[in-house]
């Protein structure tokens, strides 16, 4: 038996691949879909699914649900006073799925398994989920987009198995979109766009925001910010469980109601009055309070189907998946807007479970790894005369062709014929040189045919006869596309005045699973023995910005001096480092570094550390960084519109992102909150970069960057060595007579000198590493090992008493090693890159 898992944020669903044949496994109490929540009781008992949602409203301290939007960071899940990972709770609801299939299929074994994963799913998400599912006792696992699932679910659904179909994805956490192409059931991804945090848990904080909590504070004596106050804590949690019951209500009817009794809250305001909630919602208010993140998914449709080439008429359907999907609205808007017929049949919610399953048989696993399954069957024959018989053994269509060759004389009068199962028969075709039949494939899964030849008597040939073997599969996945461009933090420039960059190694788009070699160069020396490391930093990039700031930071690989580098080794500066990484279609990563100056390859133990990408969004601490990436999203606005004359955002849709944030930001204290506030405003950083690389807009951007940083550097000119003010005054009169002649590319290369000059200058002054070193210190909340922040920071204290500059800018070093990027201002940054470009 094969499974395919559907890891759902609000709801999961397990489907079985038996003999070629799809079987939904139901819950223990007759649903299709497991509740992803998690509840423990006093005695440390765990239930899982509809028994421990229902306690949602009575225990909730005790209840966990929607950690899959937290799977990839540092974020503690808290259940009845412990602390689980994202990653364990996502294991305990693999697991019942597991068992569900078990109990229900009465098989035993499991030849392999598929979980699915959004899209938009970063790197360190898609390994957290591998690590889940080998936690759950699952070792042969593959994992697999939703998108690819559900179409692969449509394609065996419908009757139309080609063309172009647009799989439109909004399920509890993430929304994805992607072009998919069918040939003869075989699935191929044209393009994929995704944004990681909208879904039905962001509706559900938009109707609280908008509508309950202001309803609370004008009932009840409740402070501004009862939310953030533990003694409401279980409020909140009560009315986000109301606000998704009324939510699934208004997808049958036109009005719901937002209701919680006083036994169900538990909790009196400040005069002592039981607190309640019953608030009208109609199906209308809903609308308008999300109509606009449900327009962000359908400019997505737009861009992703006019940027690959198509037009509406040219998509075949849309393939709805995911709970929220099944709002009125979302297809009424999908149907009007994007003028496409919208599928019907397919359960949104268990269709990406079935493809999953589907998916699955096609894989065949080598201990952990697997690998699509061959498709081209032979079979090579010697007797009376030799033959070869050539078929495809895996197939989607209702007929296959089998073709025979001689490969000897074959003496006159001999002839072939195939019979199927049911006795179905192709007739005896006379063998007088190559032969091709064709005969229809009845059944899913496994169909057998006899190939027999016969002599010029009409007599059977013995030892001729062969059995021949056709798989029927209701889908195939051509190819699994990498859903963004993998990039590596590197320093260029000419030397001393060198800045950091990324360089892709994997684009955006390529069919995976892909290997390659990629030649970067040592950018600092590295000798054996030396608690020291070089570290390969790597970024999920966003097309056209390669600023490491401005994107996501998702993980390392480094190389220790005293770990990984025998007795009298030594990289030296500039030393070849050939990549050998490889990225299956799982999209988990492998990565070793060739070392030609040594005849070495450093692999295995040292593989890719995702963590080294983690960020802990709980409390204070995930406040904090969503704080700084909206407050730097804002600053970068401000600064463009500064530029161009209040016309950076003409439509408003950039502030009106930040201010949606910042209200989200101030009345929500919760690890899901601050991720989703993160990573949107990382985007609107990238849409803000982007803006400024617009032609419309290049000469007034440099303009205004060349005369800040010659008033900048006017401040520092006396501090700096000769050569560096001297080669300044070059690049500024490069720069500015660039702009002139319209040669952005030549002015902003010039720029980013200027700016490495500025910093080589302020690097050497004591009051600026200080300056550097108290900002680090006051972000713990982005160190990887917050015990050795704390003891870097104590150094660096001790380092400034003593006036021992060298030793506190070796401090600087050492915690910028131990921080997870935050997104920054690159101007700001004085620790390179520990590796050179190509």
């Amino acid at each position: 038996m094969y499974l395919g898992i559907d890891l759902g944020t609000s709801n999961s669903a397990v489907v079985g691949n038996i003999n070629g044949s799809t079987r939904l496994f139901k819950t223990s109490d007759g649903s299709d879909v497991l509740p992803s929540v998690i509840y423990l009781d006093k005695r440390g008992h765990r239930f899982v699914g509809k028994a421990a949602q229902d306690r949602i409203t009575s225990a909730p301290a005790n209840v966990a649900a929607g950690f899959k939007r937290l799977m990839g960071t540092k974020s503690p899940v808290r259940i009845g006073g412990l602390e689980w990972s994202p990653e364990e709770c996502s294991a305990e609801i693999i697991k019942t799925l597991v068992g569900q299939a078990l109990t229900e299929s009465g098989e035993r074994l499991i030849e392999g398994a598929v979980i699915t994963i959004p899209a938009a799913f970063n790197q360190m998400q898609s390994e957290a989920t591998i690590a889940a599912a080998r936690m759950a006792g699952l070792e042969r696992v593959s994992l697999l987009q939703e998108p690819v699932a559900a179409a692969m679910a449509s394609i065996a659904h419908g009757k139309q198995k080609d063309g172009v179909f647009l799989v439109y994805d909004l399920g509890g956490g993430t929304f994805d979109v992607a072009l998919v192409m069918s040939t003869g059931g075989a699935v191929t991804v044209v393009a994929h766009e995704g944004i990681n945090m909208l879904g039905g848990r962001d509706f559900d904080r938009i109707v609280f925001d908008s509508l309950v909590r202001p309803w609370l504070l004008d009932n009840f004596s409740l402070p501004s910010d009862f939310q953030k106050e533990g003694t409401y804590r279980h409020l909140s949690t009560i009315a986000h469980r109301a606000i998704e019951k009324a939510k699934i209500q208004l997808s049958a009817s036109e009005t719901a109601s937002i209701f919680a009794s006083e036994d169900e809250v538990r909790a009196a305001d400040q005069e002592g009055e039981d607190i309640y909630l019953s608030i009208d919602l109609t199906r209308g208010q809903l609308v308008s309070l999300v109509r606009d993140r449900l327009e962000d998914s359908i400019d997505l449709c737009r861009k992703i189907i006019t940027e690959n080439g198509y037009t509406h008429e040219d998509i075949s359907r849309i393939v709805p998946i995911g709970g929220p999907s099944k709002m009125p609205i979302v297809r009424e808007m999908l149907q009007s807007q994007l003028a496409i017929e919208v599928e019907q049949g397919l359960d949104p919610m268990t269709a990406v479970a079935v493809g999953a399953a589907i998916f699955a048989e096609s894989r065949q696993w080598e201990g952990d790894q697997s690998a699509r399954k061959t498709s081209r069957g032979q079979e090579t024959v010697a007797g009376t005369i030799s033959l070869t018989v050539d078929f495809k053994s895996r197939i989607a269509e209702d007929n296959a062709r089998i073709r025979v060759t001689p490969t000897s004389e074959v003496p006159a009068g001999f002839e072939i014929e195939v019979v199927d199962e049911a006795g179905g028969t192709t007739g005896r075709k006379p063998f007088d040189g190559v032969v091709k039949l064709s005969v229809p494939v009845r059944k899913d899964g496994e169909n057998r045919f006899v190939l027999t030849v016969h002599n010029a008597a009409g007599r059977i040939v013995e030892d001729l006869t062969r059995e021949i073997t056709i798989v029927r599969t209701q889908a195939s996945a051509a190819s699994i596309p990498m859903t963004y461009t993998l990039a590596v933090k590197t320093q260029t420039g000419t030397v001393g005045y060198e800045r950091n960059r990324l360089e892709p190694i994997l684009k955006k788009g390529t069919a995976l699973p892909a290997e390659g070699r990629h030649r970067f160069r040592a950018g600092k020396p590295l000798k054996a023995g030396e608690d020291d490391f070089i570290t390969f930093e790597f970024y999920e990039m966003r097309e056209g910005i390669d600023d490491p700031e401005r994107n996501l930071h998702i993980g390392d690989f480094r190389m220790n001096g005293r770990e990984d580098l025998e007795r009298g080794e030594r990289i030296n500066r500039g030393d070849d480092l050939i990549v050998h990484w490889k990225m299956s279609d799982n999209g988990t990563l492998s990565f070793a570094v060739e070392l030609p100056s040594l005849g070495r390859l450093i692999d295995s133990h040292n593989l890719y550390l995702a963590p080294g990408g983690h960020i802990n969004f709980d409390g204070q601490q995930g406040a904090e960084v969503a704080s700084m990436l909206l407050e730097r999203a804002e600053n970068d606005l401000e600064d463009l519109n500064e530029t161009l004359g209040g016309k950076a955002d003409p439509s408003g849709d950039l502030r009106a992102r930040i201010e949606r944030l910042d209200a989200a930001l101030s009345t929500s204290v919760d690890a899901d909150t601050h991720r989703s506030v993160a990573e949107e405003a990382r985007r609107v950083r990238q849409e803000v970069a982007l803006l400024r690389l617009a032609p419309e807009n290049e000469e007034r951007v440099l303009t205004k960057e060349v005369n800040e940083i010659e008033v900048q550097f006017d401040d520092l000119r006396n501090d700096a060595h000769p050569v560096d003010a001297d080669r300044y005054e070059k690049l500024l009169a490069t720069t500015r007579r660039a702009i002139r002649e319209r040669d952005f590319d030549t002015a902003r290369n010039s720029l980013d000198e200027m700016r490495s000059i500025r910093l080589k200058v302020l690097a050497e002054s004591p009051e600026f590493l200080l300056a550097i070193f108290q900002r680090l210190g006051e972000e713990k909340f982005l160190a990887i090992d917050e015990q050795l922040h704390d003891r870097l920071v104590a150094a660096g204290i001790a380092a400034v008493k003593s006036n021992d500059v060298s030793g506190l800018r070796g401090v600087i070093g050492q915690m910028f090693a131990n921080r997870v990027s935050g997104g920054g201002d690159a101007t700001d940054i004085v620790e390179l890159a520990h590796i050179l470009g190509s």
